[in-house]
């Protein structure tokens, strides 16, 4: 009953959130009419004493109750509807004359059925609408001036309206649907153009590597080769393959950068510095706030390396730890190695998890594919797979003058 009570406050704080103050002002011009148009006969109405009460104080308040309510007929859709039928009931019970304010239970009834679901405004409208045509069919038997046809009448004016709001409530559905299903639609679009866009980009990238940085590189071993070779040779032969060797290094290292850069957009900001290692810290403090148990170890005497080796490490620890709490399952915990050696960074992220699904690899250009790629540009050495206990181990090797 609680978890029902707080989803309906739910649904009424969305609908508040939802309402205009043009429905607002609707609504209050909408209850002041049928206020004003149900006072107005009180005024000089003298009615034959024998058939009908004569109007008085109560019947004026009964009046303010068939009408003043509606202003929050959306919010408070079936509190505000008891209190006009219940001030019907008892107007009517009372044998007072009719007013134009009993054109607030049809109000009431179109509310019902536009504001509230199928099964609540057919169970509560149809209920309330029984009530009004037996109130009705008795005071057509007790009273006077209640004629039989006024229990047809009541039907038509209970039913109606309900039905009424009923198909307002479904057009009004149906919009929201469609409305929905453009932005899920549009979303995805954009979805796609955006994964298209980054699928050509790791293509592109792929093929700087394998090809174009392959052929430079054998370019820049040969030109060393040859500088060594004819070490003797006219001095400006030397000079001009010590210029090739430089250049080609400059421009694998270009080449590299291009590449990251294409394996990684996301990762270029111009407000914000690249992460590095001494951001590890912090990565594994987020980690362990999500709920998982994370140890990290460094070794050696840390140094500072190219942007592009702590930025590769640092993306390895990340996705290593994100495929740990995805893939890792309940109680996954983890261990971060890092370890500064004479020539290399060996990066190590070992958990007890059961480690990502064959294909998960597969999915998007961060997972052990891109942590491949990444440090295959580097010239260092990378592995991942489940260990034979269980769990899941990656390791990567980064060259120091990486």
């Amino acid at each position: 009953m609680s978890a029902r009570r707080t989803g309906r406050n739910i649904a009424r704080v969305k609908l508040l959130e939802r309402i205009t103050g043009r429905q607002l002002l609707f609504d209050g011009l909408l209850a002041a009419a049928i206020l004003a148009m149900g006072l107005l006969p009180t005024i000089d109405l003298r009615p034959e004493p024998e058939f009908l009460r004569v109007p008085d104080a109560l019947h004026v308040f009964l009046i303010v109750l068939l009408s003043a309510p509606l202003v929050l007929r959306r919010v408070y859709t079936v509190p505000v509807s008891l209190v006009v039928l219940a001030s019907w009931l008892v107007d009517r019970g009372l044998d007072y004359p009719g007013t134009a304010a009993e054109f607030g239970v049809g109000v009431a009834f179109y509310t019902i059925g536009a504001q509230l679901d199928r099964r609540r405004s057919l169970q509560f409208g149809g209920v309330a609408s029984g009530v009004v045509v037996l109130w009705t069919a008795i005071g057509a038997l007790v009273l006077e001036s209640v004629v039989a046809i006024a229990v047809l009448s009541s039907v038509i004016s209970t039913v109606t309206p309900l039905l009424l709001g009923r198909e307002m409530h479904e057009r009004r559905r149906r919009v929201e649907e469609l409305r929905e299903r453009a932005e899920r639609a549009e979303q995805e679009r954009e979805e796609r153009a955006r994964l298209a866009v980054a699928e050509e980009r790791t293509r592109i990238a792929r093929e700087l590597h394998d090809v174009v940085a392959h052929q430079m590189t054998v370019m820049t071993v040969q030109a060393e080769a040859a500088r060594r070779i004819a070490g003797g040779a006219d001095p400006r032969l030397v000079d001009a393959l010590e210029t090739i060797r430089t250049a080609g290094h400059s421009a694998l290292a270009e080449l590299r950068r291009t590449v990251g850069l294409l394996r990684a957009p996301e990762e270029r900001s111009g407000t914000e510095p690249l992460p590095r290692l001494s951001d590890i810290e912090g990565l594994v403090d987020r980690v362990r706030s999500a709920g998982v148990p994370v140890e990290l170890d460094i070794r050696g005497e840390p140094r500072p390396l190219s942007d592009g080796a702590e930025l590769s490490a640092y993306r390895i620890v990340q996705e290593s730890l994100t495929n740990a709490v995805r893939h890792g399952g309940p109680g996954v915990a983890a261990t971060v190695s890092i370890e500064y050696t004479a020539d290399s960074l060996d990066v190590a992220v070992d958990d007890d998890g059961r480690g990502p699904s064959p294909g998960a690899a597969a999915n998007g250009g961060h997972g052990v594919v891109g942590m491949r790629e990444r440090i295959a540009v580097l010239g260092g050495e990378f592995d991942a797979g489940p260990k034979a206990g269980g769990g899941y181990l990656v390791r990567a090797t980064i060259p120091i003058d990486a």
